[in-house]
């Protein structure tokens, strides 16, 4: 899955750390992104001006998730260069609306008598994000400053004060990173549905991981940082730039966006709202990407391993709510179903092309024909050829109370035949009069049905 999904510098990197770690490559390059996306965030922007940070969490069992291992992996690949950032930056244990404001206020304006000016740059870390959810669920301002914060609004709030004075804090274009960990349990106890279905958790990219595997004790090299994640650090910071597609990459992004919409159309609602900002998701993971190689443009490439990270994702949220034994919530649709559901909204029929678009996450081309050679109920064909010569794959639902539900006349109409064989004549025996063989005669060949082909 991770060769898919690797891309670029931060792709090569980790992948030249894993023979050093037990930690999931996708975690660390989760991790990565995130970190690297808040240390640049505001140095570089979108097309829109909005933030390209990355918001990712790490959900793993404890022991067997390796969370904090991806994290610490990464923050060595990222090496000194970004030890300034990280020593001042990051924060921890904000679980309000008016602790969130006050905190990014409080580091954009300590950040004024600076040389390059006024920087609110901040990157939120829980490593126990649980904590965090527990107590947030007190403040009814949270959530939606979180979500303002992560589109680049504006958040702002009154401070108490004596006799009902007080300072108003306000941050006009907030530049928040953030990067939690979680373990599966703790999402369906704390993740809260009022606030999923508010949009608060579609901006959060889900990653679910494991142990790699086990290294022997004392066998561990330490990891050293990426000069390019360095080179590109400071390539960022040298002046504003603004990074947006590539023309060769219009037609990919379109196609991710209408598959997208037919996703969200065919997946229950509790678990829709998890991804419904996908295309913005994947543009930042691009953007950032593409950052990463020094370049404004975001190549098609660059946009497909996005595309293939943000996809993970969306199955990690699936396995995460779906695995929920008491969430009491209806399950996601298995394959066969979806197949079938989808083949009824198109009529009974649809080509493979048209099948595979709202499936795309599920399976592939290779995938749906093996599945669709198990059901019964659903059949495959070559169609006639196109215009390029190609014949279409086409699939077709086969109705099985079609003959059950057929008018009586109707059936009566069809004749119903009966063969009779004809007897076999009996071999001819001459008299022994003369030691004469018995010559058997060869039995007559039917003559030919002319009602087979209706049998």
């Amino acid at each position: 899955m991770f060769d898919t999904i690797k891309y670029g510098p931060i792709g090569e990197a980790v992948d030249n750390v894993m023979p050093q770690t037990e930690a999931d490559p996708i975690g660390i390059y989760a991790t990565t992104l995130s970190l690297f996306s808040a240390a640049i965030n505001g140095h570089v922007r979108g097309e829109d001006g909005r933030p390209l940070s990355v918001w990712t969490v790490l959900a793993g069992r404890s022991g067997i998730g390796c969370k904090g291992t991806a994290y610490r992996n990464a923050r060595a690949l990222m090496g000194p260069a970004f030890d300034g950032f990280f020593s001042s930056r990051i924060v921890s244990g904000v679980s309000s609306g008016p602790a969130l404001v006050s905190t990014l206020y409080g580091i954009e304006l300590a950040s004024m008598g600076g040389e390059g000016g006024s920087d609110g740059r901040a990157l939120i870390v829980e490593e126990e994000w649980a904590e965090v959810l527990k107590r947030a669920r007190r403040c009814p301002t949270f959530d939606q400053k979180l979500r303002t914060a992560w589109d680049g609004g504006e958040i702002s709030n009154r401070t108490k004060g004596k006799n009902g004075t007080g300072e108003v804090q306000k941050v006009e274009a907030p530049l928040l990173g953030f990067h939690a960990h979680i373990t599966p349990g703790e999402w369906h106890q704390f993740i809260s549905a009022a606030a999923a279905l508010g949009g608060s958790y579609n901006r959060i990219l889900p990653i679910a991981v494991e142990q790699s595997k086990m290294l022997p004790y004392g066998k561990r090299a330490p990891i050293r940082a990426d000069k390019r994640l360095t080179e590109a650090y400071r390539w960022a910071k040298q002046k504003p730039r603004v990074i947006a597609l590539a023309k060769e990459a219009y037609k990919a992004f379109d196609e991710i966006r209408a598959f997208m919409v037919g996703k969200v159309a065919n997946t229950p609602e509790h678990i829709a709202v998890y991804f419904e900002r996908t295309a913005e998701q994947v543009l930042r993971v691009a953007a950032v990407l593409a950052a990463s190689e020094m370049k404004t443009r975001i190549s098609k490439k660059a946009l497909q391993a996005a595309w293939a990270f943000v996809q993970y994702s969306i199955n990690s949220v699936e396995k995460l709510v779906t695995e929920n034994p008491d969430s009491g919530q209806t399950k996601v649709k298995s394959l066969p179903d979806l197949i079938r559901e989808i083949l009824r909204r198109h009529g009974g029929e649809a080509t493979s092309t048209v099948l595979l678009r709202p499936l795309q996450s599920r399976t592939n081309a290779q995938g749906l024909r093996e599945t669709v050679d198990q059901l019964d109920d659903v059949e495959r064909y070559e169609g006639k050829s196109s215009t390029a010569g190609r014949k279409p794959i086409i699939y077709r639902l086969i109705a099985e109370d079609a003959k059950a539900k057929q008018p009586e006349d109707q059936a009566e109409e069809r004749p119903v035949l009966t063969l009779v064989e004809e007897p076999k004549p009996k071999p001819v025996v001459r008299e022994p009069t003369a030691p004469k063989a018995v010559i058997p005669q060869p039995a007559p060949v039917a003559p030919a049905n002319p009602f087979a082909a209706l049998l």
